[in-house]
């Protein structure tokens, strides 16, 4: 028994002009349904994709990702924000995800709950570093490495915004049938950590709210020596309700599952069978590595039945 596979849109970034091409491609190569991810930036575009021969798994909070009056993308408002103004702005946009995740047949959205701002500087060299391959540099841990003195004394304010948003969401989700998966973050500033993934777990419905596994993003924050991947899959497996599977190498994640450094095997025990299994890799990979994608994960065991239990089906 395997479970379904997706394929994200990352890939498609910069190569199809028609995602019902992209769909069809990822049909081919033996994927089951697709994940519109927040490169996806007209709403033409996600009709051209659900019109395709798979369904779509899920959404990737904001769909589409529009260019808002602040000058920057729907993605990057800060759903935990302290300037409600902000905090409002961002919770319009994934409540707009919601509904077209309902209309669109999709399962389950994911979420990014936020971030505490560690100045528009470093937030920039951050993600400089990470498209220049630089992932082990001594400038970029050493961001990672000031990140923890900054959360000190705003991070609960940060959470309690984070949590209000949740619960505006989780009611909205639970009347149009969609799930809401809380997604593993990349770098050390960002919501939420592991503790703050087991409050937003404990305190929401887990017939609607879940745990949405990143493997790149896990491993990434075991190397700036914060929480360890199997950690986070420890704590919070039986909340799992998706995952995004890519791997890691010594310059960025979001790599061709088996050409980095990851742990496959450990990754396949937690899985349970019922999750929404999506394939995110960066558009940098080859074609053919994404299509030898389903048959790797197919025989590391990810694709099969862990047995591990859960509320949410």
């Amino acid at each position: 028994m395997t479970a379904p596979l997706s394929l994200s849109t990352m890939w498609a970034r910069g190569r199809y002009e028609d995602l019902y091409e992209f769909s069809c491609d990822a049909c081919d190569w033996g994927f089951t349904a697709v994940e519109a991810n927040a490169f996806v930036t007209s709403m033409e575009a996600l009709e051209r994709l659900a019109a395709g021969p798979l369904p779509l798994s899920s959404l990737h909070n904001p769909a589409p990702n529009v260019r808002v009056p602040r000058g920057v993308s729907a993605y990057d408002l800060n759903l935990g924000a302290l300037d409600e103004d902000e905090r409002l702005e961002a919770l319009s946009h994934a409540r707009s995800t919601i509904d077209l995740a309902a209309r669109v047949g999709a399962r389950a959205v994911v979420l990014h709950m936020g971030h505490i701002p560690i100045g528009r500087a470093r937030e920039k060299r951050i993600n400089e570093l990470w498209h220049a391959g630089q992932m082990e540099s001594d400038e970029y841990f050493a961001i990672q490495d000031a990140v923890p003195g900054i959360r000190n004394g705003v991070e609960a304010l940060h959470l309690e915004r984070a949590l209000e948003t949740l619960r505006d969401l989780e009611a909205l989700a639970r009347s149009r049938g969609i799930l809401l998966g809380l997604e593993t973050r990349h770098n050390l500033h960002e919501m939420p950590n592991v503790d703050e993934m087991d409050v937003m777990l404990r305190v929401s419905d887990p017939a609607v709210v879940g745990y949405w596994h990143d493997t790149g993003h896990a491993a990434m924050q075991e190397r700036c020596g914060a929480t360890t991947h199997e950690e986070w899959l420890r704590r919070h497996s039986g909340r799992l309700i998706g995952a995004h599977l890519h791997d890691v190498n010594s310059e960025r994640d979001h790599q061709c599952p088996g050409s980095g450094r990851l742990d496959w095997s450990m990754v396949s025990r937690y899985l349970p069978a019922y999750a929404i299994r999506v394939c995110e890799l960066g558009e940098w990979n080859g074609q053919e590595c994404v299509a030898r994608a389903p048959a790797f994960l197919a025989h590391m065991g990810v694709l099969a039945p862990s047995g591990v239990d859960s509320q949410i089906r």
